[in-house]
């Protein structure tokens, strides 16, 4: 199992009075200076308390998440003093309460009702109980709503999903190993990309890394509509081999997990399974989780 690169970080504390900001991305020399205490080296999720002064030498960069949602970015030789109070809600470009958004080194900034949380996604192999999210995910969808699937983590969670930086929706809590199906609540418009991620049941800060996916062009929906009433009046192997070359070409790599998975052994079910746990970026312990999940809810 490989390590953890960086852990999920809540900002709870950074919405409290004495904090008001936090380094969300540092390049080259940057110091902070504190009133009461010397220059410090910048580093990546640094709290920053009301008055601190953000020190950046010339051919250094820093980027600023400051309370109330502002993100300042700082650049060659400046110096920016974080600012008191209220005054913090008006500087930078400020994210409206429910949106999300991806800043430098991987870090996710979630503006949410209940507060501000900062995250860092997880790389690597979690291994154990951490909860992996499984399906969908780097992959188009060839249909116009998603079920969501996830292995591992705490008894129960909640799928959320944002279109660009706006939460768009929130599951009601599930089990790990339970499919959750958005519905008619959840509308996916063609070509648009969207990201989900899992929070604990009571809310707070995310369980996991966002983890995008699209929904593929009105013309590749309207091929697969035309495919599967196609394909519907021959049923058996020659079927299921032509339905699987359309959802590779598609990138639709569930659906290829779905179709390979009961195949005999031989070199095409190799290829596609094998394409499929590539294009997911899952790892053999999370392909299989994905096939097991699949095959359960096989009709």
């Amino acid at each position: 199992m490989s390590l953890v690169l960086a852990a999920l970080v809540s900002l709870a504390s950074v919405a409290a009075d004495s904090a008001a900001g936090v380094i969300v991305g540092v390049s080259g020399h940057v110091v902070i200076q504190g009133s009461s205490s010397s220059p410090q080296p910048a580093t990546l999720g640094m709290r920053l308390a009301p008055s601190d002064v953000v020190v950046v030498d010339r051919g250094a960069s820093a980027s600023v998440y400051l309370k109330g949602g502002g993100v300042v970015r700082l650049s060659d030789a400046t110096r920016f003093a974080v600012p008191k109070g209220t005054e913090a809600h008006d500087a930078g470009a400020k994210l409206k309460s429910g949106s999300i958004a991806q800043l430098e080194n991987g870090l996710w900034v979630l503006n949410d009702p209940s507060g501000s949380l900062l995250v860092s996604p997880m790389r690597g192999d979690e291994g154990g109980d951490a909860p992996l999210p499984l399906t969908p995910r780097y992959e188009a969808l060839t249909e116009t709503h998603a079920t969501f699937g996830w292995t591992g983590g705490p008894p129960k969670a909640r799928v959320v999903v944002a279109k660009k930086r706006d939460v768009v929706w929130r599951s009601d809590p599930a089990p790990p190993g339970t499919p959750v199906a958005a519905g008619s609540a959840l509308a996916l418009a063609p070509g648009e990309v969207y990201t989900w991620w899992l929070e604990p049941e009571a809310g707070g800060a995310p369980l996991t890394a966002g983890i995008p996916f699209r929904v593929a062009a009105s013309d590749v929906l309207d091929r697969t509509r035309a495919l599967e009433g196609e394909v519907g009046t021959i049923g058996g192997e020659t079927a299921d081999y032509l339905r699987l070359a359309h959802y590779v070409g598609a990138g639709s790599w569930t659906h290829v997990v779905a179709l390979a998975s009961p195949m005999p052994e031989g070199d095409a079910r190799k290829r596609a399974l094998a394409a499929a746990a590539q294009g997911l970026r899952l790892d053999e312990r999370g392909a299989k989780a994905l096939a097991a999940q699949v095959a359960a809810t096989k009709p």
